[in-house]
């Protein structure tokens, strides 16, 4: 997959030192998201200048919290998977301003289409793909013949259980999506897996009906 560039916001809230012996370090917290918002769970983020470099990892609310050098231009790249994105500007924090904290929120421009795989869904907490939900997938797997796309699966889950929990399930099911179209001859390297838990609701989650529509799989087309 060729590189992608994205548009990048970045909105720095700074809480001025009152003792100018403070280190020319900046505690900065970083939050990945995509265009709708939601954040970007799991992904590492490169930061790159003349003189280094280094990699954080955010977390399933896609945020990290680290020392961030002052006085340094930094290029900064994502991976997700094994892609990786460059973001079109520099992230800089001035030197010398006692500038203690920072927060920086990265956001993906990243999709060309969505669409949902409308007669797949999950029992509550499983991930495993039952066998009357196979036509969908192939489907799918004739779309991907014909088109030259790369796409990401997203995984999605209910709200019952806690947040990591089910962060974790619905990459699980991403997964069992992208091991079914690559035993099915779908090169592995045109597909993304994330899970994005129960953030991106579709339905009522306080009715059986809609927690059963919330467990489900959208396809998202790469730019």
């Amino acid at each position: 997959m060729k590189l992608f560039s994205f548009l990048m916001i970045s909105i720095c809230c700074f809480n001025y030192a009152l003792s100018s012996n403070y280190s020319n370090k900046t505690e900065t917290t970083i939050t990945l998201k995509n265009e709708f918002g939601i954040a970007y769970p799991n992904a590492k983020i490169l930061f790159s200048s003349n003189d280094t470099n280094f990699i954080v990892t955010v977390n399933d609310k896609g945020q990290s919290t680290f020392k961030l050098i002052q006085g340094v231009e930094f290029n900064v790249s994502c991976f997700i998977g094994d892609e990786k994105f460059d973001f079109d500007e520099i992230i800089y924090i001035e030197k010398n301003k006692n500038i203690t904290q920072a927060n920086i929120d990265l956001k993906f421009d990243l999709y060309d289409k969505i669409f949902e795989l409308k007669n797949l869904f999950f029992q509550s907490a499983k991930y495993k793909i039952e066998k009357k939900y196979f036509k969908e997938l192939d489907n799918l797997v004739v779309l991907l013949k014909e088109k030259n796309i790369d796409i990401e699966i997203a995984g999605h889950t209910d709200n019952v259980g806690n947040d990591l929990n089910n962060q974790i399930l619905s990459e699980k099911r991403a997964l069992s999506v992208k091991s079914y179209l690559v035993k099915n001859a779908i090169n592995p390297k045109r597909i993304i897996c994330v899970g994005y838990g129960e953030n991106q609701p579709i339905y009522d989650n306080n009715t059986t009906e809609g927690r059963e529509k919330n467990r489900r799989i959208e396809i998202r087309i790469l730019k």
